[in-house]
């Protein structure tokens, strides 16, 4: 067995919004209007919200919870992912933390 997770986007028996197009860390991926954009990076086969001290984090909860989805999103940090519907030409990047010591 692969150590290997990886999502898979649901197909079959699933009515989807339009095919949209937005940018993750400047690269464009393909989503679907309806998607939150956490749904729509795992989907991309990105697990990675976010870092601490440099180690990468994914999302946790799913469900606006945990607060381990935070990301910037079109220039505002630390929104919450997991909630935040994909849109259009959106730009999403990775947040980096660092603890304080």
């Amino acid at each position: 067995m692969s150590d290997e997770v990886r999502a898979v986007r649901l197909n079959s028996g699933i009515r989807r919004g339009e095919q949209i197009e937005f940018y993750f860390d400047g690269q464009p991926l393909k989503a679907f209007k309806g998607e939150t954009i956490a749904a729509a990076l795992m989907a991309s086969g990105h697990m990675v919200a976010r870092t601490m001290d440099s180690q990468p984090l994914g999302v946790y909860c799913n469900i606006g919870i945990c607060h381990s989805c935070l990301m910037t999103v079109n220039g505002v940090r630390s929104i919450r992912t997991c909630r935040t519907p994909v849109s259009q030409g959106c730009q999403v990047e990775t947040q980096h933390f660092e603890r304080t010591k």
